[in-house]
């Protein structure tokens, strides 16, 4: 086979870590258009699910008065949605390696789950329907097209992936914030059937015109105009060397356990999502309640989404500079520190510029882990493992999501208590700690090459 656009033979070769790469075909040949696309149409189906998680909070204090919730029912249908969507990353990450390149499988059955869930929220009032139609479908549904937008983007890019997978990620924060404007200000009880009739409609034709156009590149695809060989090894190709070094041997996932680092980095995604699901699900409660208003809930859930896509940007630049496990580091303590920010608004009657300050910190510092967890567990663990791998770490949303929200309750229903966020600051502080005692599995046991350009003058 010959790659029609440069006609240099298909082969595989290795570089000094025993990495495999297919070289020879360029992504033209492959696709008939540039690999570009194979970061807007992930990008555009992360935008439209990205309503389920920030929407929904926006959505709350409408939902609550037109069907007659409590707060804790509320609460209820975003914690089991959390726990499905980040516990289908397993599977999505499975259906993503069986299938050979087109993806339309796992996106369509993702956006008709995220129809149905939508148009469940908008005529139902019933508890029970609404955690099956739009917590359990609807978690699954988007967990389908996350795992394997992230998926994509990451086989399509190997040479780029903190950046890229940053840039498709982000998309699932502030993508939401037309919405969140839009729940805010225009959704009423009276016509909230309307407005999520007419998300879930644009949602299912962004998710599934996306997935019938995504595909999969080869096994161990490379770019055919970058030389894998020195770019292993040379820092004047790749800049994140020598802060970030590739696995020294491939882990699939019970490897990636004993190793012991896989399931700390679980942990890590436990806490940072426990801070991140409990300032959404703060802002929301606070929004029910009347301590915070409208306005000051659609600007601080707007903030909030922006800066977890804003973090998410920087920190993949910055991760070349410092290490991934530095940043993410730096990232948690951030996010911890905001928690404390938070605190101090509800002590100053949640004046709307304290709370947007630290809504903003709160979500730059929890939105980076995830991106920043994709590159660490493919530099450490092997690319061939990548997807795998970092669907077992994802799945720590789903108990850290749920004790945020927890938290979260406890703060809204028992007015004055500080206890809720000294618990998710310390949190944050906790993973920054845990992420000084990450160590790459592997790393001392071989010999490895300085990095080329590093000494000369």
């Amino acid at each position: 086979m010959t790659d029609s656009s440069n006609d240099r033979a298909v082969r595989e070769i290795s570089d000094f870590y025993g990495r495999r790469y297919r070289v020879g075909e360029s992504d033209r040949a492959l696709l008939g258009r540039s690999r570009a696309w194979m970061t807007g149409l992930p990008w555009a189906a992360m935008v439209a699910i990205s309503i389920f998680q920030y929407g929904y909070g926006a959505a709350l204090p409408t939902l609550t008065e037109a069907n007659g919730w409590s707060l804790w029912q509320a609460f209820a249908v975003l914690a089991l949605w959390v726990l499905c969507q980040a516990a289908s990353a397993p599977l999505a990450g499975w259906l993503y390696q069986q299938l050979r390149a087109r993806l339309a499988l796992p996106m369509l059955v993702g956006a008709a789950f995220s129809l149905t869930a939508l148009v469940t929220l908008a005529h139902s009032d019933d508890l029970l329907t609404v955690l099956l139609g739009y917590s359990v479908l609807g978690g699954v549904g988007a967990g389908l097209v996350y795992m394997t937008c992230i998926a994509t983007v990451t086989d399509w890019f190997p040479e780029r992936v903190a950046g890229r997978v940053a840039a498709v990620s982000a998309a699932f924060g502030y993508g939401a914030i037309p919405f969140v404007v839009a729940a805010g200000y225009a959704m009423a009880p009276a016509n909230r059937s309307t407005v999520l009739d007419a998300a879930g409609v644009v949602v299912f034709l962004v998710v599934a015109a996306s997935g019938l156009l995504m595909r999969k590149p080869p096994r161990n695809w490379w770019p055919a105009n970058i030389d894998p060989q020195r770019w292993a090894v040379d820092r004047r190709l790749n800049r994140s060397i020598p802060h970030n070094r590739p696995a020294v041997r491939p882990y699939p996932p019970r490897a990636a356990v004993r190793s012991g680092v896989l399931p700390m980095m679980f942990v890590v995604v436990v806490l940072t999502a426990a801070m991140a699901l409990f300032d959404i699900a703060y802002l929301a409660g606070s929004a029910h309640t009347g301590r915070i208003s409208v306005l000051t809930l659609v600007a601080a859930m707007a903030v909030l989404a922006a800066s977890t896509g804003i973090g998410r940007a920087v920190t993949s630049v910055l991760a070349d500079r410092i290490g991934r496990r530095g940043t993410l580091g730096l990232s948690l303590l951030v996010g911890g520190v905001a928690q404390f920010g938070l605190l101090a608004a509800a002590a100053n009657d949640n004046h709307p510029s304290i709370v947007g300050v630290f809504a903003g910190l709160a979500g730059a510092g929890t939105g980076a882990g995830y991106s920043l967890l994709v590159s660490l567990v493919r530099d450490w663990f092997g690319d061939d493992a990548t997807v795998p791998n970092y669907g077992i770490v994802y799945t720590g949303k789903a108990l850290g999501g749920v004790i945020g929200i927890l938290l979260a309750g406890l703060v809204v229903t028992t007015p004055d208590s500080a206890v809720p966020f000294l618990i998710a600051g310390c949190l944050g502080l906790l993973g920054a700690v845990l992420t000084r005692w990450m160590r790459q599995p592997g790393l001392a046991m071989v010999g490895l090459p300085s990095p080329l350009g590093v000494d000369r003058r």
